[in-house]
Formats: structure tokens, C-alpha cells, sequence
């Protein structure tokens, strides 16, 4: 495909490398041409310095000939005009917008324009993310088969005990098992380590075999256990006594304390910049400080001491780590997240063990998938967003293939199968059919290497 990207920012420099890899002829417009040092020595499409919505930029650009334009600039109106450009003037047939502002959907969606809004994508996530508890985290919750996708640290009570004491029948099974970010080889059935990260696949007759092996009937990781809590819930119990904290008022974090004020949370928004505070609705019912996000008198001020939840999300990697890092371990403060906009300090974020969200990495994905229409589509991401929870559908190639071989080649962590309206939980020996749909851990790297795979079929 020919495909035109408006923009090469963050957002544009990782979208323009991902659709060069996969071999498609890439032009990508900037007005400033050292965004172009962005791009990665993958990169071997075309780079024009002008302005996104210049009729003489597009041409020279090779819209009459494309088949995709994105707009992706840090600017609504920019990504507006160029799409409406791309779509109206050159009938490009497939044509998609980057939103920052929520407030604009309207317009958007009025002028018939496909968007992707990011700040809608990173507070969705941070909500849905922000109240699991640390030990036990449910991905998928699939109450119409009965199948829940579970990631679980491992205490000390479950230490010396052999990884296969997690499988039960048909109710529970040990999808990967990680230690200090390494996954460990259930080959020869290892022994379990305190603090091992396991991820499973569970039936509701499978917790009482977990629990067992986790812990006694008075630990309160049994109790948080025990309530099977569906990975869409936020705690709605009591959550007008619930204090949240929010570092910096970007559109992010203007947009979640808005919704978390609205759902009777107790909300404080802090800004070293005042100004911001006007991106908050009139009906944000929550407070305002001015100060820098990770300096303990102003979180002393925002009352950290009393927090449940303290989530950064300014636009600088650095002070979201920094202010992440001391309501961590300074305030003890229970649920922690920060936001991150540099792919590339992932591992950092990864070591440090602190939960975050990649607003690059969750947007890339979005518009690849409206882009390519991939056949392999992340449904969430897990351990720490080392790994990502994939669906697709099982390949003719594979009929009547056992799954052994698929693990070996591809290097893929089945986790379960959904078969004529059942789910299953498949060992090594379980033969696929055609039309199985799949879900599975994959690894960046052999996530490239599965579609690339089914690519060729």
C-alpha cells in the first residue's frame, strides 16, 4: 500500500517504522524537518518538510495514488483539515485522524471523519487498570464459556512447590510462568519462587486448587481471591471515600479526573502550570493545586497521605517516573501508574516494576489495526506490558496440527480456545481445527513474527 503519514511525532515516527517493516511505501509530512531524526535506520520511506494540509505538499507526497492517509500532528485542527483535504479533494479511499480532545469528537464524527482518540484510549486503559490489586490481576473475565485470563504474584506460602500444582483438570492451567522478567521452562515442571509472576487460565472450580497452593484460609490474598472480581470492575463500592490523585492536567489527565469526579470519587489535580485547569469541564467537581507533581509538599498539600490512587500522566517521561516513584515508596500509596510517551524507556518502567501505560504504543496499535485490518488483533497487554494478550483466527495451514509444534516454531503461550461456543484450556497435545479462534501471549517479537506468518498464507 501507499500510505501517506501527516505528522512525525512520537505517534507518527513508531506508525511510519511499523508499516516500513511490514513493506508498504511510506511518505511521512512534517513542517519541522528534525522530527524526521525520530525515525529508526528501519525506516526507508520518503520524509517532505511542509504543512499537512498544503495541496502542493500532498501531491508531491503521492496522494492521487494513495490508498491510506493518517493524520497524527499534535494539532486537532491540522489533523481535521488534512483528512478532510485527503478525503474530499483526492477521494483517498481509506483516511484516519488522530484526536486529542474529546470535546471535538462531535465535529469530527459531523464532518465524516474516521479519528482514533488517544486521550479516550489512555483513560479507558488507566481506569480499567488502575484499582487491580498489584497480586492478582484478572485480564479477561468470559463470563459466556466460563473462562477467566488471571496473572497472579506468587507468595512465599506457594515456594518449593512444583508449577504443575496450579493445573487442575480442565479448570485451571499455568499459561507462562516469569521470575525477575525471565520465563521460566514448565518442561521439567520447576519449582515455584516467591514472587514469581504466573499467568492462568481459570474456571470458577479451578480457585479453590489455586488457593490452595497460595495461601491459608486466613490470608487476606485469599480474600482478594475469593471475590472473583471481573476485570472491568473499579471498585464502585464506597468510591465517594476513595481519594484519587492525578499528576498533571494534560487532556489525559483533565479527561480522567472529569470522569473519576463524575463517578464520586474524591479527585485532586495538580499542575505546576494553572492555565490547564481551564481544560476541566464545569462539572468537575474535584480540586486544584498548583505545584510540581513530585514534590512531597505539594502531594502533602493534595493530601497523598490519605490516597488510594495516584496516577502521573503530565508530558514528560521523566516527572511521571520521578512523581510515580516517590508516591511509591515515599507515601506508600497503594495504586500507582504513570504514563509514558517514549517506547524506548519501556524496559526502564519494566525494572522499576511500575505500572504504566504507553499512550504511543496503545495509539500505534489502534491505527494499525483500522490501517491493515491485521489478523491478529491485542485484546490487553500483561505483565507489565512485556507481554500482549492476541486473538486470531486459526489458519487452515494449522488443521489438525497439534499446538506443540505452533509453541516451537512461532513461540507463542496458547491460552485458551473458543470452538463452536466453548472455551478450552489447551495443553500441548490439543489439535486445532479449522476455524478455532485463538487467544495467546505473544512477545513483540514473535507478535511480528505470527503476522507475518499468517501473512503469507
Amino acid at each position: 500500500m501507499h500510505v501517506i503519514i501527516a505528522g512525525c511525532g512520537r505517534v507518527g515516527s513508531n506508525l511510519a517504522e511499523s508499516l516500513s517493516y511490514e513493506g508498504h511505501d511510506v511518505v511521512i509530512i512534517d513542517r519541522d524537518a528534525r522530527s524526521f531524526n525520530r525515525l529508526g535506520r528501519t525506516f526507508n520511506g520518503v520524509t517532505i518538510e511542509g504543512v499537512a494540509f498544503d495541496e502542493d505538499v500532498l501531491r508531491e507526497a503521492g496522494i492521487e495514488n494513495a490508498d491510506v492517509f493518517a493524520a497524527v500532528t499534535n494539532y486537532d485542527s491540522t489533523n481535521l483539515m488534512a483528512s478532510e483535504i485527503a478525503k474530499s479533494v483526492f477521494e483517498v479511499p481509506k483516511v484516519i485522524s488522530r484526536l486529542y480532545n474529546p470535546d471535538k469528537e462531535l465535529t469530527f464524527y459531523k464532518m465524516g471523519i474516521e479519528y482514533i482518540c488517544g486521550t479516550t484510549l489512555m483513560t479507558n486503559r488507566i481506569r480499567e487498570k488502575l484499582f487491580q490489586e498489584e497480586d492478582l490481576i484478572i485480564h479477561e473475565d468470559l463470563p459466556s464459556v466460563g473462562l477467566q485470563v488471571i496473572e497472579v504474584t506468587l507468595p512465599a506460602q506457594a515456594k518449593g512447590k512444583k508449577a504443575s500444582s496450579l493445573n487442575y483438570g480442565i479448570s485451571s492451567r499455568l499459561i507462562l510462568l516469569q521470575r525477575n522478567g525471565t520465563v521460566i521452562d514448565l518442561k521439567d515442571d520447576p519449582k515455584i519462587q516467591e514472587n514469581d509472576k504466573a499467568i492462568m487460565i481459570m474456571r470458577k472450580d479451578g480457585w479453590p486448587v489455586l488457593l490452595e497452593c497460595l495461601s491459608d484460609s486466613h490470608s487476606a490474598k485469599c480474600e482478594i481471591l475469593k471475590r472473583e472480581i471481573p476485570a472491568s470492575e473499579t471498585e464502585p463500592a464506597q468510591n465517594g471515600q476513595t481519594k484519587i490523585i492525578i499528576g498533571g492536567c494534560s487532556q489525559v489527565g483533565a479527561h480522567l479526573g472529569y470522569l473519576m469526579s463524575l463517578d464520586g470519587y474524591d479527585v485532586t489535580i495538580i499542575d505546576e502550570n494553572p492555565g490547564l485547569f481551564r481544560r476541566l469541564p464545569p462539572r468537575y467537581e474535584g480540586r486544584c493545586i498548583e505545584g510540581v507533581v513530585f514534590e512531597e509538599d505539594v502531594l502533602v498539600e493534595a493530601g497523598i497521605e490519605e490516597a488510594s490512587c495516584f496516577v502521573a500522566v503530565t508530558k514528560f517521561d521523566n516527572k511521571n517516573l520521578m512523581a510515580a516513584e516517590v508516591a511509591r515508596h515515599v507515601f506508600k500509596v497503594p495504586h500507582v501508574m504513570a504514563r509514558l510517551f517514549n517506547p524506548d524507556k519501556e524496559q526502564t518502567y519494566q525494572a522499576l516494576n511500575l505500572n504504566y501505560v504507553c499512550g504511543t504504543r496503545l495509539l500505534k496499535q489502534a491505527l494499525l489495526e483500522y490501517i491493515l485490518e491485521p489478523k491478529v488483533s491485542v485484546r490487553t497487554s500483561c505483565l507489565n506490558n512485556q507481554f500482549d494478550l492476541v486473538e486470531f483466527e486459526c489458519p487452515p495451514s494449522w488443521d489438525h496440527v497439534e499446538i506443540s509444534s505452533i509453541k516451537k516454531k512461532i513461540g507463542l503461550f496458547f491460552a485458551y480456545i473458543l470452538r463452536r461456543g466453548s472455551g478450552y484450556m489447551p495443553e500441548d497435545g490439543f489439535v486445532l481445527r479449522k476455524g478455532d479462534h485463538i487467544t495467546a501471549l505473544v512477545t513483540q517479537k514473535s507478535m511480528n513474527r505470527l503476522e507475518k506468518y499468517l501473512e503469507r498464507i
